[in-house]
Formats: C-alpha cells, structure tokens, sequence
C-alpha cells in the first residue's frame, strides 16, 4: 500500500510569478464586454448561479480569448458544475496561452479526476507544481483519487494534508465526512459534516452528504429536510435534486421523485440517475418494456452499478428473456456474492429458464440461513420439486409456511479462514476486512477468538454500526444475549437501518421483552412509514398480541404493494380476519391463499378453520383440517380444531 499522498511540489515565488503573469492582461486594453460578462461571472457566482456564471465566462473568454485569468475561471466554475470536458478544454487554453503550473494543475488534477483517469489525476496532483494557496484544493482532489483507487488510508492521509494547512476548509471536512462514510463510520461521518456546515452554513456538498447519511441512520423520511435545506440554497444543484428525487421514489412518492427527474433533465438533458428514475417508475407501473427502453439511454459509469444493471435485469426477467437476466444476475452476483436479494433473483430466473441445478446452486446459500425469508425457502422448495426431491420439497415448503422473527445472519464467506485472518491483522481498524474473519469464526464456533478480533474494530469505533452490530452477534452466538442486545442497543444509537432493526426485534422477543422489540418497531415506522420490512414485523408483531384490528390495516397496505400472490400475508389476513369475527371475507382471503399454494401447512390450516367457523360448509372443513393435521401432527391448535370439525 503506498504511503499516501506525496507532498505536493509548490513554491511560494512561483505563486507571485503566476500572479503577475495572470494579472499582467489586465494592464493591457481587455474588451469593455469581456471585463463586464467576467464581473456578472463572479456575482453570479456570489449567489451561488454557477450556470449563469458559466454563461458569462463563456462570453468572456469569446470576446477576449486571450485572458488567461477568464479561462481558468471558466474551467473552475465547470469543474464545480461536475463538467470536465469544459474545463479542459480551458485549460488547456490557458497552457497554449503561457499558464504556469501553478495557476492551473490543481484544476488540471480535478478534471482528469472527473474523467475517471486517477492515474493521470495522481500524477498532475503529485508531479506539477501547485501554488500554496491551491494545495489545499489539490489536497483535497488528491484524496478522492485515492478513495476511487481504494486506498482509504491514502485518502486520510491527504485530506489531513490538506487540513494541517487550512483548518477550517469546509470543503476538506466534507471530504473528511465522505470518507468515514464509505468506511461505515457514520457517527464520525456526522461529526465532521457538522465541523463543516458550522464553517459554512451554504456549503451544498455538506447538506447533501449529511441527507445521505441520515438517511441510511434513520431512514427515508429523515432525509428530506436535509436535502431541502441544500435545494433552498442552490434549487438548481443536480446531486441534491438526483438524491432528493431518489429518496422520494423510495419512499412511494413516484409523482414527485418523477417531478424531480423532470427538473434533472432540463439541467443536464443527459443526466443517467433522471433515466434511471423514470425507468424505475415505469417498472413499477408494470411497464417493463418502456423501463427497457429508458435504460437504454443510461450511459457512462451508472450504467455499471447494480442498481441500473438489476433493474435492466428485472425487466428482461418480466419481459420473457430469461437468459439475458441469468447473464446480467450472474455477472452481479460475483460481483457481489454476499448480496441476498440478487442471489435470489438469479435463482428465480434460472429456476424459470428451467436450470433447476443452477438454480438450486444458487438459492441454496440463502434458504439455508436460519433467517431465511419465506419467499426464498418456498422458492428452494420447488425447484426441489423441480428436481424431483419431494421429501426435500416438503419440509422447505413446510419451513416457509411460518416465518419467524430471528437475527439476521449473512451470506457464508467464501475465503478461507487463514486468508480472511491475514487480511484483518493487517488493518484490524477495517470493518471490511474484520468481519469477513468474524464471521468465519463465529461459523467455526470459536467465540473467544471472535472476540479478540473484534475488539481493535469495537474500541474507539462505536460510529462504525457495522462493528457494534458483529460485536452483538458475537455475544449472541457465545449465548450472551444481554451483552448482545448492550451491542445492537449501542448500534441503535448511530443508526435505525433494517440490520439493526432486524436484529433488536429478534434479540428482545428472544429474551421475552416483547414491549421492547414493539418500541423499536414504532420508532422505526417514524422514519420509514413505507418500508416493507417494518410493516412486515410491526403485524406479526401486532399478530402475537393479538391486536387484530390494529394488524389488519397494515396487511393490507402491505399487499396493495406487494401484489395478491403472497400466499402467506393472504392467509395472514384471512387469520385476522376471522379473529375478528369478519368469517365470510376470512373464508374468501383464506380461498386465494389456498389457490396460490395448496400444498403449504399455513395455507391449509387458514382456510380450514375460516370454513369451519363460518360454519356453512363442515365437510369441506374437516377435509381441510384432516389435511393440515396430516402435515403437522403434533401441533395442538390444529389438533383442537380438527376434533371440533368432526364435530359439526
């Protein structure tokens, strides 16, 4: 790993040469309209109006294409407009006009930046000379081209750098907060977002950086306020539109995450994430051809990131095309092999392309987890079926009739453990390189070397959620569910994300405290109203206590979401229904869970005792409680109401 961020070459001399050499034009009769388009620049730029102060110096520097000075402010305001191409064509200019390095190679640094040449970026970073005014900039540049090469250490390094010379740089404390965000340091990612809106209260990056962050603390609704903020500054600042608009769609607010794209698009008419919010409500209107085509605009880097490529992935699924899904699924999932939810698209596609053993490969790692959703188990079970397995079948399909709330658990590593051990004493501060050895040896069950491990990571780190919430896993395997639940407590109080979420609602039922894990359910449901997951445990959790009236409304707003075709919140529904009395539309719920997947011990069972309390049709109560005994015979419910059928 290289030791970061070389020291820039600069020199205080050659800043006072550049400085004549720029200033030198103005001596000379500069053009009356240059001289007033480059003063409407910089008030422009006052107010925070980049793209009319990019309108201006693009008229300065036509009417006096020899100022060096107008070009380089140019390629500044270009660069603060995430427009690269610009830039370096201006700057460019101002080399051919006689520009030293140090008036342009921190501006040369930032567009190759842009561009995507870190290597090149580095290079006119670290090997040209900067003035010392601009090493904090360059600095600043200098360590998002490491943090895009990966080299978090490098980054640090730079962004110190940069500090050590300009301490209250608000722009250098964003970064600062950028970086600890990508290494899941959320609480240290907050204080410094802080430092730096305390420094400059319009600073836009911040804002939206902080909507970010909150967002993946507390959730959607959280979020909103912050990216407003930054939008009453600069309505116009695409990122905070493009993170605005996204944080809405997630939330079920498709007009106006679709009024947002609309505003992207009239600023920057080749804008990907716009495409992509479009594409993606057209997918969820059902419109998967129209979603195709609207992907096929999205272009560049976004292009290849998950979230675009799953979406072309769903679509072709949906479509019929079942092959160019399996295609981009497989690419994705060695990409990502821990990720749950594409391993099980994958194997969904597979299993419907007919590779019942390439699907089995690929659902087995996710059914298996003793955290498994029914969606996958049920799914393991027919291509079982598929394969002819159906004993196998069976019990899959028996297991997802019943989900229960337990700890999330993750994707089994695939390095081995003495690979895994090397990476983490390497950089024992790294959740990313700790919890992969963690994990395997909490697998292996050596609980007292799990701890140690995590010890390093959890000391100092309580920002770090992912740190907190292993420390709590460790504690749980080793059977110690009240250091557990201090741990995920500890988790709780840097963010309420679904892993959190997830893991306290188990820890708490676990240890009998069912208020507790009701609590933490309700605070969640504050921030993220629309979150299927929170909906999900908020009525089985109202289920357990039987407040029937308070679940149902919540099952229904789930399935008005989810489709009809989830044969278990069908028969949820139909459970509550016929709780509260309500037997004729208990009876019909419980008929289309039953339709969907007779086989299934839940689906049975529902509809059996809906028709036997509706009391219209006895036979077909028994023959359905008879079934649901059949499959599970020592279960006393089914028992109870089988022997009251045979009475009736």
């Amino acid at each position: 790993m290289r030791h970061a961020s070389r020291q820039l070459l600069t020199s205080g001399l050659r800043s006072v040469l550049a400085i004549a050499l720029l200033a030198g034009i103005a001596h000379a009769a500069i053009d009356e309209g240059a001289r007033e388009a480059f003063e409407a620049a910089q008030n422009y730029i006052d107010q925070r109006d980049l793209r009319s102060a990019k309108v201006e110096l693009l008229n300065a520097t036509a009417a006096e294409p020899e100022w060096i000075e107008a070009q380089l402010k140019l390629a500044e305001v270009s660069l603060e407009l995430f427009d690269p191409v610009t830039a370096r064509e201006h700057i460019d200019k101002a080399i051919k006009l006689g520009a030293p390095e140090t008036a342009y190679s921190h501006l040369l640094g930032h567009a190759l930046w842009l561009s995507g040449e870190t290597g090149k970026a580095e290079a006119a970073l670290t090997q040209k000379t900067v003035a010392r005014a601009n090493m904090p900039y360059a600095y600043r540049i200098l360590g998002r081209v490491y943090m895009d090469q990966g080299d978090t250490i490098a980054a640090g390094q730079s962004f110190d750098s940069g500090l050590k010379l300009a301490p209250k740089d608000d722009r250098l404390w964003t970064e600062v907060a950028r970086l600890r965000y990508v290494v899941s340091d959320l609480g240290g990612a907050t204080a410094a977002l802080e430092q730096a809106v305390a420094l400059n209260t319009a600073n836009v990056r911040a804002l939206e950086l902080r909507g970010r962050v909150v967002r993946d603390q507390f959730g959607l609704a959280a979020a909103l306020p912050w990216f407003e903020r930054g939008l009453q500054i600069d309505p116009n600042d695409v990122p905070s539109l493009e993170e605005y608009g996204t944080t809405l769609g997630e939330m079920g607010r498709y007009r106006d995450m679709l009024v947002q794209a609309r505003k992207i698009l009239t600023l920057d008419t080749k804008n990907a994430k716009a495409f992509y919010m479009q594409a993606t409500l057209a997918a969820r209107a059902g419109n998967y051809a129209l979603a195709r085509r609207i992907m096929g605009k999205v272009g560049g880097r976004f292009a290849e990131l998950p979230g675009p490529q799953m979406l072309v992935a769903v679509s072709e699924y949906e479509l019929g095309n079942f092959n160019t899904a399996i295609e981009i699924l497989t690419r994705l999932v060695s990409a990502q092999p821990h990720n749950i939810e594409l391993r099980t698209l994958l194997a969904r596609a597979l299993h419907r392309s007919g590779d019942q053993s390439a699907a089995w490969d690929a659902i087995v790692p996710v059914a298996n987890r003793e955290d498994a959703d029914h969606y996958s188990v049920a799914l393991a079970g027919r291509i079982l079926e598929a394969l002819g397995e159906r004993d196998a079948a069976a019990f899959r399909l028996d297991r997802a009739a019943y989900p229960k709330i337990v700890t999330p658990s993750a994707l089994a590593e695939t390095q081995s453990l003495g690979a895994a051990a090397a990476e983490a004493a390497r950089e024992p501060k790294n959740a990313r390189k700790v919890l992969p050895y963690v994990r395997l040896l909490l697998s292996a069950g050596q609980y007292g070397q799990a701890r140690q491990a995590i010890s390093p990571l959890v000391t100092g780190n309580d920002g770090v959620v992912d740190a907190q919430l292993i420390a709590g896993d460790v504690e749980l395997a080793a059977g110690n569910r009240v250091g557990a639940i201090a741990a995920y407590e500890k988790a709780r109080k840097v963010a309420l994300n679904d892993a959190v979420l997830g893991r306290l609602v188990a820890a708490y039922r676990g240890a009998g405290n069912a208020n507790a894990a009701s609590n933490v359910i309700a605070e969640f449901l504050v921030y993220n109203p629309s979150s299927l997951l929170g909906q999900r445990l908020a009525a089985f959790d109202l289920i357990d206590r039987k407040l029937w009236d308070q679940a149902l409304p919540i099952l229904y707003r789930m399935r008005a979401r989810t489709g009809f075709n989830d044969s278990v919140l069908n028969a949820n529904i139909a459970r509550t229904l016929t709780a509260l009395g309500e037997h004729d539309e208990a009876v019909r719920e419980a008929r289309l869970a039953y339709r969907i997947d007779p086989a299934n011990l839940m689906t049975t069972y529902a509809y059996g005792r809906a028709v036997m309390l509706q009391g219209e049709d006895p036979k077909r109560a028994r023959d359905l409680l008879r079934k649901a005994s059949k499959l599970a015979p020592d279960d006393k419910d089914i028992a109870r109401d089988y022997r009251a059928a045979q009475k009736l």
